[in-house]
């Protein structure tokens, strides 16, 4: 069965005591517009989204196919993250710059400036490595990444020139810092 649209959540009242049939899906699977899978019961699922549900992007507890008194939804997965808790406004500043810099995918994970903000990012070590130069706070747990939650640049657009240099590269990331005006 090919589909096309998501056509409700989990939380909308049709949906209310039906059995769910999960259709597991990692953060980047959720994203794609052509997709095939099987749903833990293994109906066989295929997706080709229309445009605007694939802008969207599919969301954990999105309802795809009512089946009688069974719903599949979609479940994502979690994925092996970097929680940073960076503190303070200038550090928060410095942490998304620095992230945003290695072009890796930022995610807000709630709080306020008072109650703390959290970001996630996808583990790798050069990341970690890079939050420990920072002296950011972070931990390392499995986390529901979703597209609602990804921070991007408003003006879509990359202003700055700059080289992109290995971690292992410190004669020129030296040369760059402790000379400011």
């Amino acid at each position: 069965m090919i589909l096309t649209h998501v056509c409700g959540t989990l939380a909308d009242a049709p949906y209310a005591g039906k059995k769910v049939d999960p259709l597991q899906l990692d953060y980047a699977d959720a994203q794609k517009r052509l997709l095939r899978r099987t749903t833990r019961e293994g109906r066989d699922i295929a997706l080709r989204l229309e445009p605007e549900a694939q802008l969207r992007g599919l969301r954990d507890g999105d309802v795809l196919l009512v089946d009688g008194d069974t719903v599949v939804a979609v479940e994502i997965l979690p994925t092996l993250s970097l929680v940073a808790k960076p503190e303070g406004p200038e550090a928060i500043a410095r942490f998304c710059y620095e992230v945003g810099n290695r072009h890796a995918p930022l995610y807000a994970l709630g709080g306020t400036a008072v109650g703390g903000l959290s970001f996630a990012v996808l583990y790798d070590a050069a990341m970690e490595d890079l939050l420990k130069k920072l002296q950011v706070p972070y931990e390392k747990q499995a986390v529901k990444l979703e597209e609602r939650c990804r921070l991007k640049l408003l003006s879509g657009t990359h202003h700055h020139a700059h080289a992109h240099h290995g971690h292992n590269d410190r004669a020129a990331l030296a040369e760059g810092e402790g000379h400011h005006a």
